[in-house]
């Protein structure tokens, strides 16, 4: 399909590039550690704030949770630098979804110091939602490009129930009305592109190493979270372990051999797929 590849290439920079760890980032706000200990509690309440700084001759030296908060010094409860997971400003989101699934929050840092911090609800801001559609649109993209791959013309048809390929042709004819040149497989749901998926087994071990099972409910966590998106509501506490696995597996998606890959909209990929399948074993 012209100028999808294009599309693919852009949404693959913004799911690498385009938005990094400083881009969703709080400074830290830090405190001496012989602060009094009262009033920096208060403050965490007030503001509020999940995590402080403790600093030793103006260098930061650990953090205090607020949940973990008590009444000792601050220097006797922080938690070491050594034992808090910390990125570079310029880290990808990806890489901060994975590090904050094993990690209550992490410490972003610049010139070798701390200067933010990021905890799972700041993924509720815009840039990180403009993020998360892009990464579900490039996820369905993806998904899209290696079922088209897989079966050949229109052979997947027959692995559909009736219902839900009449669907797909009248949303088709829809689209050419207006039109838009749109293939039959483009005009599927994304539970329907992942039950052809999830039927092959070598699909499955390449791209997405989960039962037929596990498959259908993530997409529907996928579903969910695309929609939370499209109508503005909260995602951290509904939507995080799929955040996490969406992330995760499109890593794997995107291992798509670049001989699949248009060079440009003027060369589609479905020639460069007849020419490698009809390449002699070396």
């Amino acid at each position: 399909m012209q100028g999808q590849t294009n599309t693919v290439d852009s949404l693959r920079r913004v799911f690498y590039e385009g938005f990094v760890a400083q881009d969703i980032a709080e400074p830290i706000a830090s405190f001496d550690a012989t602060a009094d200990v009262d009033a920096v509690g208060t403050f965490m309440i007030d503001r509020p704030l999940s995590v402080v700084g403790i600093r030793r001759n103006g260098m930061i030296i650990g953090c205090i949770e607020q949940a973990y908060f008590d009444d000792r010094p601050l220097a006797d409860q922080l938690a070491p630098l050594s034992e808090i997971q910390i990125v570079a400003a310029t880290t990808p989101l990806h890489t901060v979804v994975n590090a904050l699934s094993v990690a209550e929050f992490l410490l972003v840092s610049m010139l070798g110091q701390p200067v933010g911090v990021i905890v799972r609800n700041d993924f509720e801001k815009p840039p990180m939602r403009m993020w998360l559609f892009g990464m579900v649109t490039l996820f369905e993209l993806s998904l899209t490009r290696i079922v088209a791959n897989h079966y050949q013309g229109d052979s997947w048809t027959e692995f559909v129930s009736a219902s839900r390929l009449e669907k797909a042709v009248s949303l088709q004819a829809e689209r050419q009305r207006r039109n838009q040149s749109v293939r039959l497989i483009d005009c599927l749901q994304l539970g329907d592109k992942g039950q052809l998926l999830s039927r092959s087994e070598e699909l499955r071990k390449r791209y997405w190493d989960r039962s037929r099972t596990q498959i259908k409910t993530i997409l529907g966590q996928v579903e969910g979270l695309r929609n939370n998106l499209a109508h503005s509501q909260p995602l951290v506490t509904e939507n995080w372990e799929v955040i996490v696995r969406i992330s995760s597996t499109l890593e794997r998606f995107l291992e798509i051999p670049s001989e699949l890959i248009a060079p440009s909209s003027l060369s589609p990929y479905n020639s460069q797929l007849n020419a490698i399948s009809n390449r002699q074993p070396e």
